[in-house]
Parts: C-alpha cells; sequence; structure tokens
C-alpha cells in the first residue's frame, strides 16, 4: 500500500499509513463507517485527528481519486542540484547552511566595516541559565585583525550556534571568552511564516510566530542546547538554530543515489539508517523514491560531522555507513565495548581498526549540541567559580549524592578543589538565586 495518499473524504490534507496506538489503547472510530476499530493499521492525519481503517468497506468506493501523495511545488522549486551536501563540518555549518537560511527569510549579510562593535539583542522571557547572554560590546575581528590565525589556540565556538569558528570575521569579547559568527549575528528574529520549517514544526504551529531565545531546552533532534533556539510560546515548540536553518531537500552521503526530503513522522515507527534508533513523532529526511522508501535519517544523524578526532586513536575518526568493506571481523564500540551494526553510521578508522557509536562521542552524542567551559558563581553554596562541563573529577555530586561522572555538570576551577554538582542541583540553585 501507498505510505502516504489523498482521499476524497479528506481533501484538506494527505493520509498517512501508519500505526495507531495512544498507549495501550490500539482501538479507533474509522471517520469513513464510525465504526470502532481494533485493526492498528489505519491512514491517518494528525492534524485533524482523522483515521480511516485500511480494511473498511468504504474506504476503496473511490478509487478513481485514491492516489499516492505527490511531493509540493515547493519541494519541487527546492529540489535542484544545488542541493546542499551532508554531512558538512561543523566549522562550514555556518557559511554553507545559515547562511542560506537568513537569505530565505529576507535577510543579509551586510558589509560590516562600520560595525566594529555591536551589543547582543536583550534576552526574551524565555531565559536559560545554561544559555550565555553577554551585556558587553562585542569587537570585531576581521582577516588583518587576526594576528594568531587559529594557530597555538584553542577553537573558538560560537555562543549562538554551537559550531567552530575557525577564521574571522567574527565578533568578540575575548575577556568573557564569548564569541559569535558574523552569519550567526544577523539571524532572524522571527521566521517567516512562509518559511519551509512552519510546515515541519512539531505542532503545526504555521499562524504563530518562532522567536529566537536563549534556552537549554530539548528540540526537534532530541538533543539539549545551551545556544539560541526558535520558540513559540504558544505550542511550547523549541527549534535550535541549526535545524532551523536545514533546508526542505539534502543530499547525503548515506544515500548518494537520490535527494531527501524534509518531513514530520509521526503514530508510525521506521529504524534511522544511521543510529538504528527509532524514527518517531520527530522532524527527518526521507528517500521520496518508491524503491527506498524506508529510508528515514533522523534529523540530528543528518547533521553528524564528517569527521571527528579523539585522544585515543592519532588519526581522525571518519563516519562511515558501512564498515563491512574488506572487514570480515564484528565491530565493538570502544567506549561502551557493545556490539555494533557494520552497515550502520559510525566514526572509524581503519588504519587502527577502532570503532565508536555516534552516540558515545562527545561532538555527535548528546552533548553535540552544548558549548562547555562557561564559569559560574556559586555563592555561599562554593567560595569558588564552578565551570560547566562534563564531570570526570568526582562520581557523585556533593549536594545530592546522585552519580555525576561522565554527566553534565559543574566541577570546581580550582586546581586544589575537586566540588562537583550534577547538572540538576546547579541548575537548581542558580535558578533559586535569581529569584531572590
Amino acid at each position: 500500500m501507498p505510505r502516504q495518499i489523498q482521499h476524497p473524504s479528506h481533501p484538506q490534507h494527505p493520509l498517512t499509513l501508519c500505526i495507531h496506538q495512544y498507549g495501550d489503547r490500539s482501538w479507533f472510530i474509522c471517520d469513513l463507517c464510525n465504526k470502532l476499530c481494533e485493526n492498528v493499521f489505519c491512514y491517518y492525519c494528525y492534524l485533524c485527528d482523522f483515521n480511516i481503517d485500511i480494511t473498511c468497506e468504504k474506504f476503496g468506493e473511490d478509487n478513481n481519486y485514491l492516489f499516492q501523495y505527490q511531493r509540493t511545488e515547493k519541494e519541487e522549486d527546492d529540489d535542484s542540484d544545488h542541493a546542499i551536501q551532508l554531512p558538512i563540518s561543523l566549522s562550514d555549518f555556518s557559511k554553507e547552511v545559515i547562511t542560506p537560511f537568513i537569505i530565505r527569510n529576507g535577510g543579509s549579510i551586510i558589509n560590516v566595516d562600520d560595525m566594529t562593535s555591536v551589543t547582543m539583542p536583550a534576552t526574551n522571557l524565555n531565559f536559560s541559565m545554561l544559555f550565555n547572554y553577554h551585556k558587553h560590546p562585542l569587537s570585531l575581528t576581521k582577516a588583518d585583525d587576526d594576528d594568531n590565525n587559529g594557530k597555538n589556540e584553542m577553537i573558538k565556538i560560537c555562543d549562538l550556534c554551537i559550531t567552530p569558528i575557525l577564521s574571522p570575521p567574527y565578533y568578540s569579547c575575548a575577556d568573557c571568552k564569548y564569541f559569535v559568527h558574523l552569519t550567526c549575528y544577523f539571524l532572524p528574529k522571527t521566521i517567516r511564516d512562509d518559511d519551509p520549517l512552519h510546515e515541519y514544526n512539531p505542532r503545526r504551529c504555521q499562524n504563530h510566530k518562532l522567536t529566537l531565545y536563549g534556552t537549554s531546552s530539548k528540540d526537534i533532534c532530541c538533543k539539549s542546547t545551551n545556544g539560541i533556539a526558535y520558540c513559540c510560546q504558544s505550542c511550547h515548540v523549541t527549534i535550535d538554530v541549526k535545524c532551523a536553518s536545514l533546508p526542505a531537500i539534502i543530499k547525503h552521503a548515506s544515500h548518494r543515489n537520490h535527494k531527501l526530503i524534509k518531513r514530520e513522522i509521526r503514530w508510525q515507527i521506521r529504524p534511522c539508517v544511521v543510529c538504528d534508533n527509532s524514527v518517531y513523532s520527530q522532524i527527518a529526511y526521507y528517500c521520496s523514491n518508491v524503491n527506498c522508501e524506508d529510508f528515514w535519517i533522523h534529523i540530528g544523524c543528518a547533521m553528524l560531522p564528517p569527521s571527528i578526532k579523539h585522544r585515543w586513536d592519532k588519526h581522525p575518526l571518519l563516519l562511515t555507513f558501512d564498515a563491512s568493506i574488506d572487514h570480515p571481523n564484528d565491530f565493538y564500540c570502544e567506549a561502551c565495548e557493545n556490539e555494533m551494526h557494520p552497515k550502520r553510521g559510525m566514526y572509524h578508522c581503519r588504519e587502527c581498526d577502532q570503532s565508536f557509536h555516534t552516540r558515545c562521542l562527545t561532538e555527535s552524542g548528546r552533548h553535540g549540541n552544548i558549548k562547555f567551559g562557561r564559569q559560574l558563581e556559586f555563592g555561599d553554596l562554593h567560595p569558588h567559580p564552578l565551570t560547566y562541563n562534563i564531570v570526570s573529577l568526582k562520581y557523585k555530586c556533593d549536594r545530592c549524592g546522585r552519580v555525576a561522572y561522565k554527566e553534565r555538570g559543574f566541577e570546581c576551577a580550582n586546581s586544589n578543589c575537586n566540588c562537583a554538582l550534577c547538572e540538576y542541583c546547579g541548575l537548581d540553585y542558580l535558578y533559586y538565586e535569581r529569584l531572590l
């Protein structure tokens, strides 16, 4: 049966073939015959909560009008030879993905020779303790101002999009270690109503504005961020800048033959071809070719960097989608020691025969959207500043006693002190102090 259809009983929207189940309840009322149905397969419109039982007697009465859902005109217009090729290096993300997003929303990257000093706009209501809102003026660094040219320096991370800044121009406050891509400074404050993102956001809030906020919430890629995000206060939708900027159509190295289209998937459970976890109630890319209809990739997996450096390997670990070629042995993750599927996404060094799950590395796992290193004062709780980081000094939180090791938390910046707080206790204290 086709994955999506248009039916005369519901001409407003396409209907999607899915497994209909709410918790323990698998029954539903067919909107064609108004009968109770226990068949879990149905055609469904989640916008209207409209169901059609695939075994309903009335389902095929108008076969002349039943057809497989076709791509929209907007998708056809976007489907050009200029579709962006993923994965790309995170250091190129601002230029290759965010810049076109700004232009699509009517913005531009203006000549900044007269904007040598700027200030960040005021933070909106959804202020997060982990979002590093900066009040000092930011100075523009241009190519001829950058004496070190990035050599012998720690990589700068943009505080808005949480991707590296490898070269000028960019804005910075050197004393605070606060950095912003020139591109990211010109991010649209509100996404236009006709931007494709509205068509794909999780609760279809097309009639509401998505506005920039500082947040630490999880978004449609299921990763927390302490960068900037677009939020709808009415629908509680959060979409970080990287996810928001992705175009409707991409090319991807995991599926070189066809272009991939961005879609929301609900009431269906399909495996992601990269991580093998379920794609459920999320935005994902899929191949519209009828011969590849089971090809789905999480939006987060589509953005994985093509290579990662790790202290356990002197070579870059390459993102690989089929490591089984000329490798007859089994694969085991060096981090978690679990067996790996050889034809799923992994970071692999063929020369050293080392492999890692994408989820087991900081840069590609659940911490991939977090900028670490910010120091915060905790008043009477601890005399020294604590650094936001992956806890490595202690096994348990000094405040609640829960396991904090290898999780996000706060560690003492003083080398003679090994105080550590879990993220929950640290944020709880900071939030309470802000209310006083």
